[in-house]
């Protein structure tokens, strides 16, 4: 008997949506999702999903939704009459119909008479029910999402409802509701479907449109009956059909209504034979067909007698596609004589409501499971992993810009060492470790190791104090134009910074900010507090040594420059840089090696012994990769992105460099920020538990 047969597959598992939904709701230590940046936080599966996807999440409530409403309407069961262009669904419906009701619906071979509405067809005596009514009503606004319409009594005002002529694409989605006393007798509700293959210039939905909409009214049916023509065996829109029912619902029942069948072309169970391929792989069980009524030949091959003696009887004149169940066997076939529980029409009578409602629950705890796990979970993982790339973008743009600034490279692109933010305090440092470690006959007219600490203070006074001549003046200011030309060394502004991040974003995207983000202000920003908080210094130890290893291996003549050009030559290679704000009129950082600022002194001896010495080397490159890491945390900061909590490394000459942690002070952002969040063990455990997911099933 139909409706017993195999649940092909599905297992019916109980499902507590009201606990479910608790747990997909819960923001509480139980959340699907937790936030690290910019604040701390959880976040439920639904807030997420309605964040990411909001249709999934109207699927997921939807199915279960569903699912929950299934228990009251265990005892009134809907089939699905879904099928190809012109293949005569409405047909096939009107056979349950009273004559009343068959004059309201529309039939015929082209689009001007295709159904391109959802059409339900109910039992009469299901409307005489307030309670059932409104429940009925309420599953359709909330299957469709729009209130249903009334099908019009007027047969010709419901032929324009059902061809969809005075609508558009949207009425695709508001469902035609009407109620026939025939109905009453067999139980069931009937809905007539639009085909999915319409093309979409008709302006009525396009296929695409059809099939979403015909997959959440799936979740309205008991049970799947597809019309096609004899001829459509091949056609592959009907395999895709039988697939989207079985996909839909699951292990509900599925049938094959064969219409417009000729008996010279074939006889009942070669139709059988035809289609018995299609009905083993998509599982159909029972294939009906019926035979042309336009054919004279075929009328020993349609019971029309028979169809009268149990169903609302066909008028004279009026003719309806037969339908009967096909045997395998050619001789329980017509026109042989058949019984009449093989009429589609007496299909409702020997419904198994219990295992019809049983395979109905499990599809729909099914689709529930399905919707959750595999549609909803993937789609919250897949924004999760994209925004780890962004992360990845984002830190990797930021660290390239960290190397734009500090890096200094060779002819080869490589980098032989990061240079320094020159700060006050390493200013002032090499200032007096410099004079203080040089031959005393290169320092004697000039008091440096307190004097020069007044640079600190004010980097212009001093300089014109202590510059005794025109030319050293002179000398000083061709040096910073060095600097500003960029020569040696590096200067970034924050029109510089700005181009070269969106340069990097080119390759390595900031995600999270826009073309009418706060740019420039960041910018700015980001330099005054690098410039503000940097605090590195030079190990006043090691930086002595290093001075004193120079200074012993220059030459006797290299020493005799700096006898005839006082050691505050020399020097105000420092000074310089610390005057480049004032002559610019803005905010930048200065970053040079000491190599660079002690060649542009014009000393390129004292700078080839600075920059091979492994002393000299080691002092410097330990503050360097400090700085550097520091730059980098102050630009993420500034542009929203959480810092690495993982220190980095980077390939300096032929080492790869473990870079320390970030000391600088951690800040707020400027402009838009990049939310961290991260899946939960924990919820997925849970929710594993609560949809009874076979072991199995895959993880993240």
């Amino acid at each position: 008997m139909f409706g017993t047969g195999k649940s092909n597959g599905v297992r019916s598992v109980d499902v507590d949506w009201r606990k479910l939904t608790g747990l997909l709701e819960a923001t509480d230590q139980r959340a699907a999702v937790k936030q690290s940046f910019p604040d701390v936080g959880q976040e439920s599966f639904m807030s997420a999903l309605r964040r990411i996807d909001p249709p999934t999440a109207s699927e997921v409530m939807t199915a279960g939704n569903a699912w929950q409403g299934a228990t009251e309407l265990v005892s009134y069961p809907v089939i699905a009459i879904a099928g190809m262009l012109n293949s005569g669904k409405t047909s096939l419906v009107s056979t349950f119909l009273s004559p009343q009701g068959r004059t309201r619906t529309l039939r015929g071979v082209g689009n001007a008479q295709g159904t391109h509405r959802f059409v339900l067809w109910l039992p009469q005596r299901w409307r005489s029910d307030p309670s059932l009514w409104d429940l009925l009503q309420e599953r359709l606004a909330e299957t469709f999402g729009h209130a249903p319409e009334a099908l019009a009594d007027s047969p010709e005002k419901a032929h324009r409802q059902y061809s969809n002529r005075d609508g558009g694409k949207d009425s695709l989605s508001i469902p035609l509701v009407a109620t026939d006393p025939a109905l009453d007798t067999a139980g069931v509700g009937l809905l007539d479907c639009p085909d999915i293959v319409s093309d979409e210039i008709l302006g009525l939905g396009s296929p695409g449109d059809r099939r979403k909409v015909l997959g959440r009214a799936s979740t309205l049916c008991s049970a799947f009956m597809v019309v096609a023509s004899a001829e459509q065996c091949r056609d592959v829109t009907l395999g895709e059909l039988m697939r989207i029912a079985g996909d839909l619902m699951p292990g509900v029942p599925r049938m094959l209504a064969i219409n417009k069948v000729r008996s010279r072309e074939q006889l009942p169970h070669q139709v059988f034979q035809t289609f018995q391929p299609m009905m083993r792989h998509h599982q159909v069980e029972a294939i009906f067909a019926a035979y042309d009524f336009d054919v004279a030949s075929n009328a020993p091959f349609i019971p029309r007698g028979l169809h009268n003696s149990v169903a609302p009887p066909l008028e004279d004149g009026e003719d309806l596609p037969i339908f009967f169940k096909l045997s395998e066997r050619a001789d329980q076939n017509p026109p042989n004589g058949i019984s009449t529980d093989r009429l589609l029409v007496s299909l409702p009578r020997k419904l198994d409501r219990g295992e019809l409602f049983e395979r109905f629950r499990a599809a729909l705890a099914s689709n529930v499971r399905t919707a959750i796990w595999d549609k909803g979970r993937e789609r919250i993982l897949q924004e999760l992993s994209t925004q780890e790339e962004r992360l990845r973008n984002a830190r990797a743009c930021m660290t390239k810009v960290g190397l734009d600034v500090f890096a200094q490279r060779g002819d080869g692109g490589g980098i032989e060492r990061l240079r320094l933010h020159q700060n006050q305090r390493i200013v002032e440092q090499l200032t007096v470790t410099f004079a203080n470690t040089a031959p005393w006959y290169a320092r004697w007219s000039v008091g440096l190791s307190t004097k020069y600490r007044r640079v600190v203070g004010g980097a212009g006074d001093w300089f014109r104090k202590w510059l005794p001549t025109q030319a050293l003046e002179d000398k000083a200011e061709a040096l910073r134009g060095r600097l500003r030309r960029g020569d040696y060394g590096s200067l970034m502004t924050p029109e510089k910074l700005q181009t070269l991040i969106r340069q990097q974003a080119e390759t390595h995207p900031l995600a999270h900010w826009e073309d009418n983000s706060p740019w420039s202000e960041a910018c700015r920003t980001a330099i005054h507090r690098y410039d503000r908080d940097d605090f590195t210094a030079l190990d006043p130890y090691e930086l002595e040594e290093a001075c004193r290893d120079m200074w012993s291996k220059v030459s006797w003549v290299e020493k005799g420059k700096l006898t005839s050009i006082p050691l505050l030559v020399l020097l105000t290679a420092f000074t310089a840089v610390l005057m480049l704000p004032l002559d610019m009129g803005a905010t930048v950082l200065a970053s040079a090696s000491i190599s660079e600022l002690l060649a542009a002194s014009g000393l390129t001896a004292a700078a080839s012994i600075w920059a091979g010495g492994k002393t000299t080397s080691l002092v410097e490159q330990q503050a360097a990769k400090q700085q550097f890491v520091d730059l980098i945390a102050v630009l993420c900061d500034t542009f929203g992105i959480p810092r690495e909590t993982k220190a980095p490394r980077i390939r300096i000459g032929k080492e790869d460099v473990k870079l320390p942690d970030p000391k600088i002070a951690l800040r707020g952002p400027i402009g838009p920020t990049l939310a961290i969040r991260n899946w939960s063990d924990a919820f997925e455990s849970d929710l594993r538990k609560m949809l009874d997911l076979p072991s199995n099933t895959p993880s993240r």
